[in-house]
């Protein structure tokens, strides 16, 4: 403290000494740091700020796989879901529950959540901005542009946050996807019953006009049965002049016994047609029964959901406006029931993908702090210590180049190349040695060294 008015000095305010946590606060603040790709022994000794900073990033990093984990689990049950054995209720569709199958939707949304884990890592401790708040668009002298290398993590960020959020609005937005689909399953069921029909009619026309050129030609037949029988009434009663069975009226009898038989093989091909129809209603209706509940009971797939999901996002719903006084509906005019669900559902889809982009450009803007210049010593340090040195130089249109000597290799090299000049020369001197040596030997008996064939 300073001696004149017992304040804090400047000096006693900073703690060089590294930051102390407890177990447990050690533990969530290092596993942060680990999710976030960053360098725990350079941040023990960085500021408090860069500490939270990182751990932040870390945050949202395994906030992003926690929901990939979700959503993943969301689309496992769905895919592989079957109706409960209990026989429990869902709230939301009032029917039997769906239940999917844990051994496969455990171990898949784990795995998919490593895979984007990895990936967001990936993406985050790969930034690196110029060191400054402005994210800079076109390059600069000494500067790229940093909008050109964040477009591609940016890309990537967005595609996995669409991918995450598909399955969670699913989820969201069970209720309104199920009603959407109960009325599409409605109006396919009407459809399909109405194709049937119209497949059926041909063969139900043929037996329609079948059964009314029986109904004409049986009208016809009884009108000449009838007319028979009343010639033969009258014919045995006297009323035409004879009386009893004569020729006249047995001849009357066979014709009428001939027409009878003509309109009973009528009315049975008749009958026989009417029970043709029946069956061919009955079946037709059998038909489209079963049909109607194979559709309206179907429970939508995982991709089915998506799709009434965007059903929503693209389309309103509307019906025919209905007069209470005239009981009756106003051609040409509609009540809109719903308009299109568009926003809500890309409010959720632009949540995700702002968690998933936020650490990306925030990483942009973000000012070099002071884990940014120890983490850059450290490299330097390493990087020294293996021969490597860094070099700047700034060309005639003052753009700063930076190249990199790998003096280890140089000295190897420069080694190398010694021992080979010294090995060169040696044999030089040894080869001139053993010259010399054989000369004298030669002087000395030259017939030792000639051969004479």
């Amino acid at each position: 403290m300073s001696e004149n008015n017992n304040s804090i000095g400047m000096n006693e305010l900073v703690d060089y000494k590294k930051t102390e946590y407890g177990p447990f606060m050690k533990f969530i603040m290092e596993a942060l740091w680990k999710c976030g790709g960053s360098d725990k022994k350079i941040l023990e000794y960085a500021p408090y700020s860069d500490h939270i900073k990182h751990a932040g990033i870390g945050g949202v990093v395994l906030a992003t796989t926690v929901m990939a984990v979700l959503a993943m689990g969301f689309a496992m049950q769905t895919i592989f879901a079957s109706p409960d054995p209990s026989g429990a209720i869902d709230p939301i569709t009032g029917e039997v529950a769906l239940k999917g199958n844990l051994w496969i939707t455990v171990p898949v949304a784990l795995i998919w959540g490593l895979i984007i884990f990895n990936l967001d890592r990936f993406i985050v401790s790969t930034v690196k901005g110029d060191g400054t708040e402005n994210i800079t668009i076109l390059p600069k002298k000494g500067k790229s542009s940093e909008l050109l290398a964040m477009a591609p993590r940016l890309f990537m960020a967005i595609v996995i946050g669409l991918t995450i959020s598909a399955p969670l609005e699913t989820y969201i937005f069970k209720r309104e996807i199920y009603r959407e689909w109960k009325l599409s399953m409605d109006q396919l069921a009407i459809s399909k019953t109405y194709e049937i029909k119209q497949t059926e009619s041909v063969r139900t026309k043929e037996i329609d006009e079948a059964l009314a050129k029986l109904e004409n030609d049986y009208q016809k037949q009884a009108v000449i049965v009838g007319e028979l029988r009343k010639a033969y009434v009258e014919e045995t009663t006297g009323m035409r002049g004879g009386r009893g069975e004569g020729p006249e009226a047995k001849a009357i009898k066979l014709q009428l016994d001939k027409e009878e038989r003509n309109l009973s093989l009528i009315d049975s091909q008749r009958e026989e047609f009417r029970a043709e129809l029946a069956k061919k209603q009955q079946d037709t209706k059998k038909q489209q029964d079963a049909i109607k509940k194979k559709i309206t009971t179907e429970k939508p797939g995982f991709l089915d959901q998506i799709m009434m999901l965007e059903r929503l996002a693209a389309n309103g719903k509307k019906v025919p406006k209905f007069d209470p006084v005239k009981n009756e509906v106003i051609k040409g005019k509609e009540d809109e029931i719903y308009g299109k669900a568009s926003a809500p559902i890309w409010l959720v889809r632009i949540l995700f993908m702002i968690i998933e982009v936020a650490p990306v450009i925030f990483k942009f803007m973000l000012n070099k702090s002071s884990y940014d210049w120890m983490q850059q010593n450290v490299e330097q340090i390493l990087e020294a210590k293996q021969g490597i040195s860094l070099h700047e130089v700034i060309d005639e249109n003052n753009n700063m180049h930076r190249y990199r000597e790998n003096y280890n290799a140089m000295r190897i090299a420069e080694v190398a190349k010694h021992q080979n000049d010294l090995e060169k020369e040696n044999a030089k001197h040894a080869m001139s040695l053993y010259a010399a040596k054989e000369k004298e030997e030669i002087d000395k008996d030259p017939n030792k060294f000639v051969k004479n064939d």
